[in-house]
């Protein structure tokens, strides 16, 4: 019994013992986990963190005003350089706000090539403006604005996804020559469809460098569809990086097939609304380019160097970098594991260039697409120099390696130089038209007869037109088709006018006689011709307003170009912008105004008569 009690008391020693050693055994294990879970928690603060830093863009806001003063300016002091941009967009866009204006053969029912949702959105804006204002030359303005804040926008984007993707350097160099390029200028405020895919395309690679695959699909989508439907090859390296590189091709069916149904449908209801009828417009157009029996040569064609002198103006050195730019990233892959995926924009841009230069018809407007992508490209290019000049400094002399920034330093002022130089060309020989068609606004008579002329491209839209004011055509030397009037009622965009044709042929019925118009807008430059002779030097009309406009046939080639100072002035040769005015509506208008001179003096008289009268008559009383 005694054996057994001691039995007893030992096992209630060794039971008391573990469960202490286990009590403590688990207040470790608690304390280890709570160390190790504090560990976890600031490991993944500090990632976070990283992450967070990684994402956030220094001075983001300066960078996004720095592009809005840009485009803002470009907005006022701009011109409208293609008569496309006039006639397809303008002049549709004031119909539909004031049931009047030209009407292009693309959006006649019977061809509808052009779809009004894309224009649409902006007369939504215009409508507003109008009501607030009441003066068409604001609400033009104000839209070119708008236009201009949304490229900044999608330039803000990029610029914040190539900031994270590839640093500071290639992200300010792009900055910079965005910022001051000819090309962005011209193409950031136009009111195009190709401005419009520039500013989709940029937004859908911003997207793609972000890892957003899906945001990137569905706005190729949205430029392709509702800007211009060919600009779909420029996203070609994505759906390659998303179907073949990641092999995720049921992801990516689902995001095409969203972005097309989510795109089209709108585009089809308000097609619905203003044709009457039931189409794809930007189906058609694609069919009309692509098996046209005519050829892209119907409207001209330019030789294989017209984009090589065009990307030079807008883009001066950095294009000449942008043509050499992927054999210039595959050579630095050799000594640089820096840029990856840069590969991907640069063959985007060169699938476009490869397009547009072997296409017979070419338009400044068609390389608008890309304009980002080739500062992009450039941006390369001068971070490849920058490197590889260090290197060099810091193989021979190791205390100058960072002197290698200088030779950057040297390109972009250069670039900027260059750059400058046009715009200010482009602002002190071109601006006529614009300066002219504001003081035709103001031409105080009901219901004139504005006439246009040879000078028909340089139309900037009916929004410089007063308000009770027609303007007409007469007969010049060209020898295409010019746009009709839409009917003057709401249903004027589905009534077919059987006058157009889709061959671009000459249509008599357009024109009016000289002796009908009250007014003509005439550009002289010392040359006449039967169709087009110098109106202002003929009896009949007299000029009431008149501006410099370049004269490019006398002018030397690099003076027109770029203005250099010193150098254009002697080298450069103006022409005369003219408002003509016909010399008998100024004899009526003298006479009209003497007359209302004599009867202003006639109640003059009576009043003083009857004033003098009731006076004798009060003195009488």
């Amino acid at each position: 019994y005694n054996e057994y009690k001691s039995y007893l008391s030992m096992a209630d020693e060794l039971e008391k013992r573990w469960n202490k050693s286990y009590a403590t055994s688990q207040l470790k294990y608690e304390h280890d986990r709570k160390v190790l879970d504090n560990i976890q928690k600031k490991k993944l603060a500090e990632k976070a963190s990283r992450k967070a830093e990684q994402m956030h863009v220094p001075y983001s806001e300066i960078v996004f005003g720095a592009l809005m003063c840009s485009r803002i300016y470009s907005a006022i002091s701009g011109y409208i350089t293609d008569c496309d941009e006039t006639y397809n967009f303008w002049e549709p866009t004031h119909f539909l706000l004031y049931k009047n204006g030209f009407q292009t053969w693309e959006y006649n029912p019977q061809f509808a090539l052009r779809s009004y949702s894309y224009i649409a959105l902006h007369a939504i804006f215009a409508k507003i403006l109008d009501a607030i204002s009441n003066h068409k030359v604001f609400v033009f303005y104000v839209v070119r604005i708008l236009l201009g804040t949304f490229t900044a926008i999608a330039e803000d984007q990029f610029y914040s996804a190539v900031y994270r993707k590839y640093g500071k350097f290639i992200a300010i160099s792009w900055l910079i020559i965005s910022l001051f390029s000819p090309g962005m200028y011209i193409s950031s405020t136009a009111y195009l469809p190709s401005t419009f895919a520039m500013c989709a395309i940029t937004i859908a690679y911003a997207a793609w460098l972000d890892g957003s695959e899906q945001a990137s699909v569905c706005w190729v989508a949205i430029g392709a569809l509702v800007g211009w439907p060919f600009v779909a090859v420029i996203g070609v390296p994505i759906v390659w990086d998303i179907v073949v590189r990641k092999n995720k091709i049921t992801q990516f069916l689902e995001y095409f097939f969203v972005a097309l149904i989510f795109t089209i449908t709108p585009i089809v209801i308000i097609d619905l609304a203003f044709y009457r009828k039931l189409l794809i417009a930007p189906l058609n157009i694609l069919i009309y380019n692509v098996f046209n029996p005519y050829g892209s040569e119907l409207y001209g064609t330019e030789p294989f160097s017209y984009y090589l002198a065009n990307g030079f103006l807008n883009f001066n050195i950095i294009f000449v970098f942008a043509l050499v730019s992927l054999p210039v990233y595959l050579a630095q892959k050799y000594f640089s594991k820096g840029l990856k995926d840069v590969g991907y924009l640069l063959t985007a841009m060169y699938l476009w260039f490869t397009i547009m230069f072997l296409a017979p018809h070419k338009e400044e407007r068609f390389l608008y697409p890309v304009y980002p992508l080739i500062s992009l490209a450039g941006a390369v290019v001068l971070y490849v120099i920058w490197k590889f000049t260090a290197a060099c400094f810091g193989y021979f002399y190791r205390h100058m390696e960072k002197t290698a920034i200088v030779s950057v330093v040297g390109l972009f002022v250069v670039y900027i130089s260059l750059a400058l130089m046009r715009i200010t060309a482009l602002e002190l020989y071109y601006q006529s038209p614009m300066h002219l068609y504001r003081d035709v606004y103001n031409i105080p008579e009901d219901k004139p007869v504005i006439c246009i002329g040879k000078e028909w491209h340089r139309y900037p839209s009916s929004f410089f037109i007063p308000a009770t004011g027609h303007v007409r055509f007469i007969k010049s030397s060209f020898r295409g088709q010019l746009p009709q009037r839409y009917y003057p009622d709401s249903n004027g965009t589905y009534v077919v006018n059987s006058l157009h044709n889709d061959a671009n042929k000459e249509v008599e019925n357009v024109y009016i006689s000289i002796k009908s118009c009250d007014y003509l807008i005439d550009l002289d430059v010392g040359v006449e011709t039967p169709l087009e002779p110098r109106y202002n030097t003929r009896s009949g009309w007299t000029s009431v307003k008149s501006y410099p406009f370049l004269n490019a046939a006398k002018s030397k080639t690099i003076a027109r170009a770029f203005y250099v100072p010193g150098y254009s002035k002697g080298h450069i040769r103006f022409g005369t912008y003219h408002l003509l005015k016909r010399t008998k509506l100024i004899k009526a208008q003298q006479l009209e105004r003497e007359k209302e001179m004599q009867r202003k003096k006639e109640v003059e008289d009576r009043r003083k008569k009857f004033d003098k009268d009731k006076h004798h008559d009060s003195d009488e009383l």
